[in-house]
């Protein structure tokens, strides 16, 4: 147990800092110790959590089309991943998992010339596909994240959308867990003892923000998930 809360807090505090990669920490790490299932269940509790805490911090920011555009259409994709998760092997989702996170990492840390979009309508194709992912691997963040780095958002309005997108995409994921039987005794349990650990990381993490680099910071995160990524891949390669 003590493990597991190390493993949120520490993923937490990643989020709180730069604004989102709490699944990308915690899904690899938590994915080693627990079952697929087990783990989304409770990585999509706690993300809950953390982006609600996060949310009350900046919700003056949020620009409700973008964000609304993004949640409907995400609402749409996460009963797609839960099946997915649900119904496809142990080993198929592991290995997609770790290669989305890999991937991801290393297009992050090659930091390329985004082009910017101009038309908001791309929105529903990130925010379905962001629903898809976030269904199966509590991972909506990479085409959310992508599509507001072509938009060329501010920091503040970046911060407010993806934490009112976390939100209800989340707690739509969570519910669509409990619906599909992943939820246990033990998650509850686990989730009540991470709750402490995610808001402090969030009083922390509002701290670290305000004094660090935030694309220093950022680039040490993707280097470790793409560690983990490739790390996820070789253990259910190995079975």
């Amino acid at each position: 147990m003590l493990f597991i809360v190390s493993i949120i807090f520490a993923a937490a505090l990643i989020q709180a800092s730069v604004g989102f990669g709490f699944a990308l920490v915690a899904m690899p790490l938590l994915a080693l110790m627990l079952d697929v299932q087990s783990t989304a269940a409770l990585t999509a509790l706690c993300a809950f959590a953390l982006s609600a805490s996060m949310l009350a911090r900046h919700w003056r920011a949020i620009n409700i089309m973008e964000a609304s555009g993004l949640i409907v259409s995400a609402i749409a994709g996460v009963p797609f991943g839960v099946a997915l998760l649900a119904y496809a092997p142990r080993t198929v989702v592991l290995v997609l998992l770790g290669l989305l996170i890999a991937s991801f990492s290393l297009y992050s840390l090659t930091t390329p010339k985004l082009l910017e979009l101009k038309n908001r309508r791309w929105r529903f194709v990130a925010g379905f596909f962001g629903g898809v992912l976030g269904g199966a691997y509590n991972a909506s963040g990479p085409p959310v994240v992508l599509y507001a780095a072509m938009r060329r958002w501010r920091p503040e309005k970046f911060l407010a959308v993806i934490q009112a997108f976390f939100v209800p995409v989340t707690f739509v994921t969570a519910a669509g867990h409990g619906l599909a039987g992943f939820w246990t005794r033990e998650i509850f349990v686990a989730f009540a003892f991470s709750l402490p650990a995610i808001l402090a990381a969030t009083f922390i993490g509002a701290r670290i923000a305000a004094r660090l680099s935030i694309e220093n910071l950022s680039k040490a995160v993707y280097g470790l998930c793409f560690v983990l990524g490739l790390l996820i891949i070789a253990t259910a390669l190995r079975g």
